[in-house]
């Protein structure tokens, strides 16, 4: 009996902060089965209460019957079960259920000082890499389309020119899923010393750097999926973030253009 037959029964029973934690066992099996639990529990960001809770609710009696039983299940085998991390049968469902807690908990009073710092029509800078960009396309087309100057360094080159021309009035949104893409990290590190722009970030909902060095995150749920290595996460929670931020903007402008005909 290996990994995936001992908690294929339990995966229904997790929320999303432990779909994210197991999500990243099942990618990091190799390195895993040599950690201690406190250092799975660093790595993920939580306590290792955290974790020993998570490995009991996925059919394990301990953390060392837990490391014994990844020894032996085979690494390659990943690749043979569902794309999905966590097997659903009724996949859309889930699919729908993430976009709709991901609408659901967003924070209204950060999305209201988001409107605030949009209403004083700073300069947008959008930073992402990898499957995010075109979350960052789409985000570059709608506010473009709203008058706003946006400024998308695809280029990991254009984005070091970029950091050394940061106005402390510029508005910069970080797109990053995982939130612990390596290069974001040090674009915030390097940005947060040479200026103080206004950082924004969209994440998933796990504890991660991204997040915590910004200044506004917004987080949302989503089912991690890899495919042959390649992330394949939706960015739909994402896309929906960017419109509910675009459309109260148009909501409030909408009621300025109102309120000077009624004067």
């Amino acid at each position: 009996m290996d990994f995936f037959d001992i908690t294929s029964k339990h995966i229904q029973t997790l929320n999303n902060n432990e779909k994210e934690i197991y999500n990243y066992i099942v990618h990091n099996m190799d390195d895993v089965k040599r950690f201690t639990i406190r250092e799975l529990a660093s790595k993920c960001f939580v306590s290792p209460a955290t974790i020993f809770r998570l490995i009991r609710k996925i059919g394990f009696a301990g953390y060392s019957d837990f490391t014994a039983i990844l020894k032996y299940t085979d690494i390659d085998s990943v690749n043979n079960h569902n794309p999905f991390v966590v097997s659903q049968e009724k996949y859309q469902i889930e699919y729908l259920k993430n976009i709709y807690e991901s609408v659901r908990v967003l924070d209204q009073q950060k999305v209201g000082r988001i409107i605030e710092l949009l209403h004083q029509n700073p300069r947008i800078v959008v930073m992402a890499r990898g499957l995010n960009k075109s979350v960052a396309h789409y985000f570059e087309y709608i506010f473009s389309g709203l008058g706003f100057e946006v400024l998308f360094p695809e280029d990991h080159y254009f984005r070091i020119m970029l950091l050394n021309r940061i106005r402390n009035t510029d508005l910069v949104f970080f797109f990053s899923y995982g939130g612990e893409d390596k290069e974001l990290i040090q674009d915030i590190e390097q940005m947060n010393v040479k200026s103080k722009a206004t950082i924004v970030s969209i994440t998933s909902a796990n504890n991660n750097s991204v997040q915590n060095m910004s200044d506004i995150n917004l987080y949302v749920f989503a089912d991690y999926i890899q495919h042959k290595s390649i992330d394949m996460t939706s960015r739909i929670s994402m896309i929906s973030i960017i419109e509910l931020i675009a459309y109260r903007y148009m909501e409030g402008l909408n009621k300025k253009k109102f309120n000077f005909y009624v004067d």
